[in-house]
């Protein structure tokens, strides 16, 4: 393996407890909003909260199905929690929105009757005092009726609403993997008396990765968003894949003269096995290969009269080959090759082809993707009995 040092080192370091995880978080985009939307283009935020930090996305349009498509990332620990909270621009087409709604000042009290003025000679008077009508107090007014309009979902700072994220509770559904999942967007409605009631008004749709502590692991060298994680983990399993197998008999490389092997192609690299103990023996890397070249079959040397000299010269540059049919060559730096044929025309054809769409093409396989990869394989075969 590539890594095999480093990764020992690595697993040198392990301590238990003395490192953190990472949490990938992207927001895809908001669904199922059953809200009166404006007709004029109104704006929105996500603001993730988690006690620590404020990170807010930029401004997208709101609608029934918006996308957002932003990630975060956060630091692992036991009690890891956060909201998401939707908040509208406070537009001048929402502002009126929330004048609409806003109840009018109560009207006056009624003025107070005037002092009598009868004086002494009202005192002196003989007729009784008659007692004064009191005004009838005024029937309280109707509540104004509220339009059903967006603002009236809105906290007045334009807060609509907000999905709160336990990590613990999926966190075993993300770990080394991408996992999707919708959370309820809990807002309120506007009722009238200026009361409020709670109301779900969509979802939140969210992907989540873990990427668990990797101790010793340069934070240069570890995956920094969650689509770097994604492709680091299927590069990972794409190495351990056998892409072909067939017998070859090679020269060249490790090999002085002629030898036949069984060999493999996995990931980026040509296995030879041997025969009796079915043990890889020599390992070619396939990234360091420039070319897998054909080389023309010596049973077509004989030329016909229309031949050109050009044709002897592609000859004369495998004369070396000459009497060895069925045959092909890797090509590296520094003018290096290994020799190669098959026993039929048709093993030939389906080794160059497989060759030809690996060399110059073969994707990288991270370290940290390899280490990860290892620990899994480490804990399907012996899992824990607690």
């Amino acid at each position: 393996n590539e890594y095999a040092k480093q990764i020992r080192e690595y697993r040198s370091q392990e301590r238990p407890g003395k490192s953190h995880g990472k949490v990938f978080v992207r927001v895809l985009h908001v669904k199922s909003l059953d809200l009166p939307l404006p007709q004029q283009n109104t704006a929105v935020t996500c603001t993730l909260n988690n006690g620590i930090h404020f990170v807010t996305t930029p401004e997208c349009l709101l609608g029934k199905d918006c996308r957002i498509e932003q990630e975060f990332e956060l630091i692992e620990h036991s009690k890891l929690e956060f909201t998401l909270t939707l908040k509208v621009r406070r537009d001048p087409h929402i502002v009126a929105q929330f004048k609409a709604n806003t109840p009018p000042p109560a009207p006056p009290p009624p003025p107070a009757p005037p002092a009598s003025k009868g004086g002494m000679r009202s005192f002196f008077s003989s007729s009784p005092r008659k007692p004064a009508r009191l005004p009838q107090p005024l029937p309280p007014p109707a509540p104004p009726k509220l339009e059903e309009n967006l603002a009236r979902y809105l906290k007045p700072d334009g807060t609509l609403a907000r999905a709160f994220v336990s990590f613990k509770d999926i966190s075993a559904r993300c770990d080394t993997r991408l996992f999707e999942t919708s959370y309820p967007l809990i807002g309120q409605r506007l009722e009238s008396g200026s009361k409020v009631n709670p109301v779900e008004v969509g979802e939140l749709v969210l992907q989540f990765f873990r990427l668990p502590p990797l101790p010793g692991v340069p934070s240069t060298q570890l995956p920094q968003s969650l689509d770097e994680c994604h492709r680091g983990l299927r590069h990972v399993h794409w190495h351990k894949m056998t892409y072909f197998e067939g017998t070859l008999t090679q020269n060249g490389g490790d090999c002085s003269t002629w030898r036949r092997r069984q060999f493999r192609i996995i990931g980026a690299n040509l296995v030879a096995f041997n025969d009796v103990t079915k043990r890889a023996t020599v390992t070619i890397d396939l990234r360091k290969a420039t070319a897998v070249e054909d080389v023309p079959d010596p049973r077509n040397r004989l030329l016909s009269p229309s031949s050109t000299q050009t044709s002897l010269s592609n000859f004369e540059e495998y004369e070396g080959l000459y009497g060895v049919e069925r045959s092909f060559r890797l090509r590296f730096q520094r003018g290096l090759e290994i020799l190669f044929f098959t026993d039929t025309d048709e093993e030939k054809d389906r080794w160059l082809e497989v060759l030809s769409a690996l060399i110059g093409r073969i994707p990288p396989n991270p370290l940290w993707a390899e280490l990860l990869w290892q620990r899994q394989q480490e804990l399907a075969k012996y899992p824990s009995t607690s």
